[in-house]
């Protein structure tokens, strides 16, 4: 591999990273959240899972959120 695939890569990861960590901020205000009326769903928080997808571009695996 070279240079170029090895920042596709790390930019991919960041990004996922980046998009856990903007979930987990929108948890933090959020978590003790009440009502506004009745019949009003509670809060629930929001998860991010990753997964490993082949890319043929690079002939290597990125992560992407699932």
């Amino acid at each position: 591999m070279d240079l170029i695939n090895f920042i596709k890569i790390s930019t991919a990861g960041m990004r996922v990273r980046g998009t856990r960590l903007r979930v987990i901020s929108e948890n933090i205000p959020n978590a003790d959240s009440l009502l506004d009326g009745p019949g009003d769903e509670p809060y629930r928080r929001k998860q991010v899972s990753f997964k490993n997808v082949l890319d043929r571009s690079i002939d290597g695996h990125r992560v992407k959120v699932d």
